[in-house]
């Protein structure tokens, strides 16, 4: 099992979709501040 990220690890490249359900990759963002919170669905 890997270790997990410390502070300063560079962000592995994810690619999600946002609130509005257009997929976003942290690599379009770089340079920005980025907030990502996983929302657990019922389903």
């Amino acid at each position: 099992m890997p270790s997990p990220p410390r502070p300063g690890d560079p962000v592995p490249d994810l690619t999600l979709p946002d609130l509005d359900g257009h997929v976003t990759s942290l690599r379009d963002l770089a340079g920005r501040p980025v907030l990502v919170s996983f929302l657990r669905h019922a389903g």
